[in-house]
């Protein structure tokens, strides 16, 4: 994208999750991600990192994920994980797929295979690896590695909602159609209630659905 993406947030305090003398623990942080166009945005990537130190039961835990490929589409389209996560990539389909990645995050091959038969690939190192599929050219997907245990993607509605230890945040946003100079401008939150919050970008965003399906099945 040759526009420059510009972001503005704009705080909207609900309500406090914590009541006079009761030990803060978690409260709730709901994103609503908008274009310029009043547009509802899929697939925007938020990563909270906290400016202190954690107490160890505050962190989540995380099961192994999974990257499908089904109707020749990966599935999720964005996949965010913590680092360290065991990424499998079964395929759906009923022919064959050959998934692949030259990202400086993340290097790898999973080369002809079908039905559930690749083994699955830990990803240790934080940032974003693209996926592409070496025979069908039109598949993109992409894993976000997150440092942090504290991250969200907004769903087809643009919304997204994240349980967080009260304290100060810096806070990244990731969208896969922000050009390489944008992708994970940050900036400083500090949260200490549940709260709404609109993040409003200053262009459109266009939909990312329709693929090419023009090289038929192989």
């Amino acid at each position: 994208m040759k526009n420059k993406l510009l972001l503005s947030a704009f705080f909207l305090i609900a309500y406090s999750g914590i009541a006079v003398g009761e030990k803060a623990e978690m409260v709730t942080f709901s994103i609503l991600l908008e274009d310029d166009s009043a547009n509802l945005v899929k697939d925007g990537v938020f990563l909270f990192t906290p400016q202190f130190e954690l107490d160890e039961s505050q962190i989540p835990s995380y099961q192994p994920a999974i990257m499908n490929q089904v109707d020749k589409q990966f599935v999720p389209h964005v996949l965010v994980v913590p680092a360290g996560t065991e990424v499998t990539f079964p395929n759906a389909d009923s022919l064959f797929h050959h998934v692949y990645s030259f990202s400086p995050t993340k290097q790898f091959e999973l080369k002809l295979y079908t039905e559930f038969t690749a083994e699955p690939l830990r990803f240790e190192k934080a940032g974003v690896v693209d996926i592409g599929c070496n025979i069908h050219d039109w598949m993109l997907g992409y894993i976000v590695v997150s440092d942090s245990p504290y991250f969200g993607k907004t769903n087809e509605e643009g919304q997204t909602t994240i349980m967080l230890p009260i304290g100060e945040y810096r806070v990244s946003f990731w969208h896969p159609l922000v050009d390489g100079e944008q992708a994970f401008s940050t900036r400083s939150v500090s949260v200490s209630s549940d709260t709404s919050k609109q993040w409003k970008l200053t262009v459109t965003i266009e939909s990312d659905d329709n693929f090419d399906f023009g090289f038929g099945d192989y």
